[in-house]
């Protein structure tokens, strides 16, 4: 569970790929960047002015000047360096990071471990060969390096709203539990 997907791509120097937000790719370019607030804090975003800047695309070579979505945090500069794929560039906008105590057979240890649960972050790929990649979008991490991703606005208020019915759900499930565990250790409701 704690492997990072990798970016898949057929090869080609136009191919499209994904960058689960675990890439090391997408690491590597986010560790100047502050890291994504607990829960119970504000998300940090950048400015609202949208940011330009310059990269050589390793397609063509030529230079090509690129504008940031409101608020993007990454620092660009790596991107301006180097010759970049323009499938490469992303822009993002962190959320909250929650953290989820377990353990049991989804842990490396015999302890309780913190996975990322439900975490979520903006972001854009502006040269993106999906068009619906091009303009910003949310990516939740279910659970560690488990991501639900590409949602505009619309699919987010569904996801919300089926999140919140399996709320629902667990919490009758939670009552039902406690329930039969209070049953089952109760050696005076055991039927002969």
């Amino acid at each position: 569970m704690k492997n990072t997907p990798t970016a898949a791509s057929n090869g080609g120097p136009e191919s499209h790929t994904t960058q689960p937000l675990g890439s090391a790719c997408q690491a590597a370019r986010l560790q100047s960047v502050p890291a994504a607030p607990s829960d119970g804090e504000p998300a940090v975003g950048g400015s609202a002015v949208r940011r330009t800047f310059t990269f050589t695309s390793a397609v063509t070579g030529e230079k090509v000047t690129a504008t940031c979505m409101p608020g993007c945090t990454v620092d660009h500069e790596a991107d301006s360096n180097t010759p970049e794929h323009p499938h490469d560039i992303y822009c993002n906008i962190p959320g909250t990071a929650g953290e989820l105590p377990l353990y049991g057979p989804l842990c490396d240890t015999g302890s309780p471990e913190n996975f990322r649960f439900l975490s979520w972050q903006i972001e854009s790929c502006p040269f993106s060969a999906r068009p619906a990649e091009r303009l910003p979008f949310v990516a939740i991490e279910a659970i560690d390096d488990h991501y639900i991703e590409y949602l505009d606005p619309d699919t987010l208020e569904m996801v919300i709203s089926r999140l919140q019915k399996r709320v629902d759900s667990l919490r009758e499930a939670h009552a039902q539990l406690a329930n039969v565990r209070t049953a089952y250790l109760n050696p005076s409701e055991v039927a002969a």
